[in-house]
């Protein structure tokens, strides 16, 4: 059984430091939104680079303008992936097996349309 936690362990560390590497890439890349480069218009996350800079920098007010939607959405996904990081190193079930989280994602994904839909007709 040990053998068995070491390895969720090790995974875990895995995860949480490719996911590190990735957004430390975004920040430093900062790579153009494909849909805002090819349609023309914003998705729900166009802003989120500089965002997270503008956090980085204590700039909250600034932060929030850039993108008030991913502001809010960004620490509660920290929140759920640490939730489930949790639960997985306890050897629970998953959130995410639960009726109620499909309906969490159904409701974040229609705040994230209406969102794009609000940001574009402004």
């Amino acid at each position: 059984m040990e053998r068995v936690q070491k390895n969720r362990v090790r995974t875990v560390l895995l995860c949480w430091g490719a996911a590190a590497v990735l957004c430390a890439a975004a920040l430093w890349v900062r790579p153009p939104c494909l849909i805002r480069e090819f349609f023309g218009v914003l998705c729900p996350a166009c802003g989120t680079t500089r965002m997270a800079l503008l956090l980085l920098r204590g700039d909250f007010a600034g932060a929030f303008a850039e993108n008030p939607l991913m502001f809010f959405l960004l620490p509660a996904a920290l929140v759920f992936a640490a939730a489930e990081t949790v639960r997985y190193l306890m050897g629970k079930r998953p959130l995410s097996g639960y009726p109620a989280a499909w309906t969490a994602f159904a409701a974040v994904t229609a705040l994230g349309v209406g969102f794009a839909v609000w940001r574009n007709l402004l």
